[in-house]
């Protein structure tokens, strides 16, 4: 799996979206891409903004499958 958020002293994450710009907008831990048995991959949006995966909102407490060439924006 892989994290995706804010890293802080106590908080290590495996893709640091502060270094791209407003760090205070973003989740410490905004979401998690899994590998699924199948093969599929999906990003569970564990924050309190909408991640948009191919110009759809998935907001808070949901995951989205991610497909072949998926854009995974993160905006303020």
């Amino acid at each position: 799996q892989i994290t995706l958020g804010r890293a802080t002293k106590d908080n290590q994450i495996d893709v640091d979206l502060a270094l791209e710009g407003p760090a205070w907008k973003i989740s410490r831990k905004q979401g998690v891409i899994k590998l699924k048995n199948n093969g599929d991959f999906f990003l569970a949006n564990e924050g309190r903004r909408p991640i948009y995966i191919d110009g759809r909102p998935v907001l808070g407490g949901n995951k989205w499958k991610l497909n072949n060439n998926s854009v995974v924006e993160v905006k303020k």
